[in-house]
């Protein structure tokens, strides 16, 4: 049995100085929580890597623990684009009436 925690990456999705866009996304494609932050030292702080903070969202959807992953280059990491493109799937099994 693999001890390995399920990644929950996080990183800046967007913005400029004042205005960054932080989102952490489950490897299962679940948006999980989202901040606004005012620059980009704060992010990690902002959205639980470096803090408690958001880790009760963290918590409810993967009980039996989760590894934080911060993710500098979004668009070059394999696992958070695998993620966004279970994200796509769920997005559209939402608009269909699925779960």
């Amino acid at each position: 049995m693999s001890d390995t925690k399920p990644k929950i990456y996080c990183f800046i999705n967007g913005g400029s100085p004042g205005f960054y866009s932080v989102i952490a996304l489950a490897e299962d494609g679940h948006f999980l929580a989202g901040h606004l932050s005012s620059e980009k030292g704060w992010a990690v702080y902002d959205i639980g890597i470096d803090s408690n903070r958001k880790h009760d969202k963290y918590q409810e959807h993967y009980p039996d623990g989760y590894e934080l992953e911060w993710v500098d280059k979004p668009k070059k990491h394999d696992g958070l684009m695998a993620a966004c493109q279970k994200n796509q799937e769920l997005t559209k099994q939402t608009e269909a009436g699925g779960q």
